[in-house]
């Protein structure tokens, strides 16, 4: 239930329109360039401690140099799935401010949201495995000869 009163909303300018498409595009950029930075990042801090943790067999508390991207996986995981979900609010803004101002096309907020889908579905992927390695995988301690 809304409790919104019922008074006309004035029509934005065409002018103030621009802006806020402007806006929704630049942020759209932004966001994509974004998603695919923390992916970056997090394959790369990833891929470092885990070859980290299969160079030092010998050593037995370095299980727990998986926690922190196990930590990353579930964190990154949460926050993909969240913004996935919300796509859809900031994809139909940017379409009906499209539709205002006549335009036939607009970035399309999907693309975003499957990638981000993707992502939160790999990150949560890799820490469950990490997970595994950690509680159920033990190396082999190698022996010098």
């Amino acid at each position: 239930m809304s409790i919104k009163a019922n008074i006309p909303q004035p029509v934005p300018s065409a002018d103030l329109l621009w802006k806020q498409y402007e806006l929704q595009v630049g942020l759209y950029e932004g966001y994509l360039e974004l998603v695919l930075k923390f992916n970056v990042f997090y394959y790369a801090a990833t891929g470092a401690l885990i070859s980290y943790y299969f160079s030092k067999p010998d050593i037995p508390w370095m299980k727990y140099s998986l926690g922190f991207p196990i930590l990353m996986s579930f964190c990154f995981a949460g926050l993909f799935f969240y913004g996935a979900s919300r796509t859809h609010v900031v994809r139909q803004e940017l379409f009906d401010i499209r539709d205002k101002l006549g335009f036939d096309t607009a970035p399309e907020y999907k693309v975003l949201a499957v990638l981000l889908w993707i992502s939160a579905g790999m990150m949560l992927t890799v820490g469950l495995c990490l997970l595994a390695m950690m509680f159920c995988v033990s190396l082999p301690v190698s022996q010098a000869t």
